[in-house]
């Protein structure tokens, strides 16, 4: 139950990252009070539970992949279409304003995310180990891949910090529902492909009429993210 918990308490605030800036604590406490209670709890019973609706319809996820990452990336685009954007944010040079504080919570989450995975299994056994190494593999070839794209896209020979901690962040987030059921091979693509049409995916609010103000691009490394993976996985 407690295990659960962490799962419980970190989605709503990946939702919440898209509004950094604009709301208060008092609104922030009423939002994950509300969204885990009316949103989370179903669809992680959906997903889990020995009855729900999509575990009976064959739906695997090892981790979390539809209530964590899925649900918290559309919820934080409706939460900072609901807010509205940062007065002074633009869109088109926007940059992180401290690499080390990026690097440092990429690094922490990445560790993290070896309890998540692996201890998805509740307990130690080979699927457990499996979690945990396919986990580390997708990081590093999503990190890789980002800065990869990116590189060929802008026609640069820099490398970019920040873009490989995004790009570990989405390898991560595409293994995670596979990560008890995908040999480490299979991990290699799961950190190239989602990252490669995530790195896209960041453009969506930058050159599009559609602009909504997501200040850590949630919707596009966790929603589109976890989308991808979710067909990718059932491919």
């Amino acid at each position: 139950m407690i295990f659960q918990c962490m799962f419980a308490a970190i989605t709503p605030i990946l939702a919440f990252g898209s509004a950094a800036e604009r709301t208060t604590m008092l609104t922030y406490i009423l939002f994950l009070i509300i969204w885990s209670t009316v949103v989370y709890d179903f669809i992680a019973y959906w997903v889990w539970a020995p009855n729900g609706w999509l575990k009976s319809y064959g739906v695997l996820d090892f981790a979390g992949g539809t209530p964590v990452h899925i649900t918290s990336g559309f919820s934080a685009m409706a939460y900072a279409l609901a807010v509205g954007p940062r007065r002074t944010v633009n869109f088109k040079s926007e940059k992180p304003t401290h690499l080390a504080d990026v690097f440092l919570g990429m690094t922490l989450l990445w560790f993290g995310w070896f309890g998540f995975n692996g201890g998805s299994e509740l307990a130690i056994n080979a699927r457990s180990v499996n979690a945990i190494v396919v986990s580390n593999l997708a990081a590093s070839m999503g990190g890789l891949s980002w800065i990869m794209t990116h590189m060929i896209w802008k026609r640069t020979k820099k490398i970019s910090l920040n873009g490989f901690c995004c790009g570990a962040i989405v390898g991560l987030v595409a293994i995670t529902p596979a990560s008890g059921f995908v040999a480490p091979v299979y991990a290699i693509l799961f950190g190239i492909i989602p990252a490669i049409i995530c790195y896209f995916a960041c453009y969506i609010k930058k050159f599009t009429n559609f602009k909504y103000d997501d200040a850590c691009d949630v919707f596009a490394m966790h929603g589109i993210g976890g989308v991808v993976c979710f067909f990718f996985f059932k491919v």
